[in-house]
């Protein structure tokens, strides 16, 4: 999927938490619910997160594959404990919803992610190939459910 695509995804997630608990979903979650929306990328070269990343970026290229351990459902275990050991459990939670919604976008392409990764070879995969008009479609659908979900009141 690529960067629109998660940060719709992300945002979907955004509101979908804020129909289940309108007291979470304050603006100050959604900037980490869109950066965990896009962090998994950052072990692959030419996304947008990891030519922001600088030197860091480099780095984790060099030594993850992508699609990896970035891709795991225990990367975002790891941010969200580290987040709540910190005192910030409310940036963790959106980094970690951010995150999930990537793995559900990665996981509908053909390439598709290990989700329990380094435990399990397990491949989580879908037909919308990244870049395509399948993607195209599904990221109109996914702006439109927004949409709606927004403006009909629970």
């Amino acid at each position: 999927m690529l960067f629109y695509t998660h940060l719709s995804l992300g945002a979907l997630f955004f509101v979908i938490l804020y129909k289940i608990n309108p007291a979470l979903a304050n603006w100050k979650i959604l900037p980490f619910i869109f950066l965990g929306s896009i962090l998994a990328d950052i072990d692959h070269a030419n996304s947008k997160i990891n030519q922001w990343s600088g030197p860091i970026g480099k780095i984790i290229v060099f030594f993850a594959r992508h699609r990896g351990f970035f891709h795991s459902i225990f990367f975002g275990g790891i941010i969200f404990y580290l987040a709540y050991i910190m005192g910030y459990w409310i940036f963790g939670l959106g980094l970690f919803l951010g995150h999930l919604a990537h793995l559900i976008g990665d996981g509908l392409t053909p390439m598709g992610i290990h989700p329990f990764y380094p435990f399990s070879r397990y491949n989580l995969r879908g037909p919308i190939r990244t870049d395509s008009w399948k993607e195209k479609v599904f990221l109109v659908v996914l702006v439109l459910v927004i949409l709606g979900l927004v403006i009909v009141r629970s």
